[in-house]
């Protein structure tokens, strides 16, 4: 198993790297090591023994000496696609995790390096040459009088000035890492005491600066002795590594924190194979559905999700595995242990391969249980207070009418004007009521619409002449720029008409005094559009990206002076949406505003239905299959 921070640092890697998983197969290479061992195509897939002179992963492992978990071979041949011979050295690393003992390599092709061994005399020359475009050091130590030789490029890597007598031995000794120091001798003597004919190590050497730490790879290959057997020569070559090393580093940092925070989150995760099976479930999310890590990935996802959820489920995970979409993110309900349903938020994500190819699949699962809940409590309460309230404010506002009806002469001018005034706001406080019991309704997608063929035209003016009062109120003018002709559009009447209240009201609170408000309707594509445009301060700037938000005002002080309760337009935006058109502004601050809707227009009334009741939805697309 493999995961994206991993897989970004392979294909920066310019050597060649690969991974062998614990079954002995190539799970990782980059595409330096593809072509290394001659192949057009990744190598993932194949066996560790396809490529390279072992016979398994324990013979892989048998060169990494405990405690250690890295070893370097010095020598190993390769076998390319072709059947050819590549020598190579290898770094090879060790680890283990939960899909057991994993390896990783960084190979270096010795081709080069053997013919320069074996070269005559009269190849000497090419051969440093090319040690010094390796950037590799060389130096001979002689263990009897403690004494070193080095090379130009060996001590360029210490960044020794050219020409200037130095003690190489102390400088080495001193700028060795104290940490290190045993490390980087112990190669050394291992050659000298005669254990082995080949060492090699890695450690840290301070900038001559002081300021960083490079790792350099020493190895020590070629041995003298005299008659009686005594080590009289080392030679061994050093190169700076630091690049390879910090790779080395970064992998393992990745590899962690990746880790780490897929373990420790506190939002459920889940990574699925391409074929739907679990691959491994967090804590979180365990807690969350009430099952062992265990218990829930020998579960079919399926057997947790709730039937309702099922198919939309399926459906997304087709299109998700066959690559046509990256991620999506959707609602959906699972079933715990115990038998309680769990409302999710499910964020899903598709990771591919090196090669484009879908790889495996990462869900985010936000328990969104107790949000739901309380939202549910919310609408529930708004909404039997709205209908409390609604009920006695009826009767309230039939009262009143009542008495505004009596004749004029049994009631004072006092107490005419102070049931205007109750009247007024009566009304005032039932539209709101209204406004909040719709929203709530839109809200949790219980609105219905009577949709049918009806003439725009008539119900603009049918609209302008119901608002009549709230032109006066204002000090403004309706004004309707239609003709007779009828237009027809799909629509329900009597959210047209609390539409078109909407937007008349606004214009006519927020536009100057003694203007006058226009009303027109305009062609538009399959479309009618109607518009309402006012003279006034404009939509400010700052408010534009909020206008259809909930609760919206401007101003503070607007909600104070001309009412409302900031639910107008977003109820407005749900009707239109919900009938299939668009609803939108344009504005000029100081000048001009527009607010316009769209109505699907219908140019040849005959044969059309009256009017289609019930609600507006889209129909979902058929579903095949099933992911968590």
């Amino acid at each position: 198993m493999s995961n994206e921070p991993v897989l970004k640092a392979f294909r920066h890697i310019r050597v060649p790297v690969m991974t062998v998983a614990a079954d002995g197969r190539i799970s990782h290479s980059n595409a330096a090591a593809d072509k290394l061992f001659g192949y057009d195509e990744t190598l993932i897939g194949q066996t560790v023994s396809d490529v390279l002179d072992v016979q398994s992963v324990a013979a892989l492992h048998s060169y990494i000496h405990p405690p250690e978990i890295d070893a370097n071979i010095q020598l190993m041949m390769g076998r390319k696609k072709s059947g050819d011979e590549v020598p190579l050295s290898i770094h090879l690393t060790s680890w283990s995790d939960e899909d057991g003992l994993q390896h990783a390599m960084i190979l270096r092709n010795l081709t080069e390096v053997l013919r320069a061994e074996k070269a005559s005399s009269a190849d000497l020359k090419r051969a440093n040459i090319a040690i010094n475009s390796a950037r590799i050091g060389v130096f001979e130590y002689f263990p009897i009088e403690d004494r070193v030789v080095v090379s130009g490029m060996w001590r360029k890597i210490l960044e020794l000035p050219k020409g200037v007598p130095v003690d190489t031995l102390e400088e080495w000794r001193s700028r060795v890492h104290p940490d290190d120091l045993f490390v980087a001798e112990e190669a050394i003597r291992i050659c000298v005491d005669g254990e082995q004919e080949k060492a090699s190590s890695e450690y840290r050497l301070l900038s001559k600066d002081g300021a960083r730490w490079l790792w350099v790879q020493v190895n020590v290959a070629g041995i003298s002795k005299d008659s009686s057997g005594r080590v009289t020569s080392v030679v061994g070559s050093m190169r700076d590594v630091t690049e390879r090393k910090n790779m080395e580093i970064s992998l393992r940092s990745s590899n962690e924190q990746f880790r780490s925070a897929f373990e420790n989150s506190p939002i459920g995760h889940v990574i699925f194979g391409i074929d739907g099976n679990w691959w491994r479930v967090n804590k979180a999310l365990c807690e969350s559905l009430g099952y062992t890590e265990d218990e829930l990935i020998s579960r079919p996802a399926e057997n947790i999700t709730h039937p309702d959820s099922i198919q939309m489920a399926s459906e997304q995970f087709t299109r998700l595995s066959a690559g046509e979409i990256d991620n999506y993110v959707e609602d959906r309900r699972y079933i715990r242990r115990d038998g309680s349903t769990m409302w999710a938020q499910v964020t899903v994500s598709l990771v591919r391969d090196a090669a484009g190819k879908p790889n495996h699949i990462l869900c985010q699962v936000m328990d969104m249980t107790e949000q739901r809940r309380l939202a549910a409590m919310k609408g529930e309460f708004v909404a039997t207070i709205s209908h409390e309230l609604r009920t006695p404010l009826t009767s309230v506002l039939g009262s009143l009418r009542l008495l505004m009806a009596m004749k004029s002469e049994n009631l004072s001018e006092k107490v005419r004007r102070l049931l205007s005034i109750a009247h007024q706001n009566g009304d005032r406080l039932y539209v709101l009521i209204n406004d909040i019991l719709d929203f709530e309704k839109f809200s949790v997608n219980q609105m219905e619409l009577s949709v049918g063929c009806h003439d725009v035209v008539a119900q603009i003016e049918d609209a302008v002449l119901a608002n009549t009062n709230t032109a006066d109120n204002f000090n403004v003018a309706f004004k309707s720029y239609e003709n007779d002709r009828p237009q027809y559009g799909k629509m329900d009447p009597r959210r047209f008409q609390q539409v078109m209240t909407n937007l008349l009201t606004n214009a006519a609170k927020f536009a100057y005094p003694n203007t006058e408000i226009k009303i027109h309707t305009e062609e538009h594509g399959e479309f009618l559009k109607v518009c309402v445009t006012n003279q006034g301060e404009g939509v400010p700037l700052s408010f534009r990206d909020h206008i259809f938000s909930p609760f919206s005002q401007a101003k503070e002080a607007d909600t104070r002076s001309r009412g409302g309760t900031g639910l107008g337009l977003v109820i407005s935006k749900q009707i239109v949406e919900l009938s299939g058109g668009q609803i939108g502004f344009d504005s000029v601050v100081g000048d001009k505003t527009t607010f316009w809707f769209t109505v699907l227009k219908i140019a040849d009334p005959i044969g059309i239905p009256l009017e289609t009741s019930g609600p507006i939805a889209k129909p979902m697309p058929g579903r095949t299959r099933f992911t968590f």
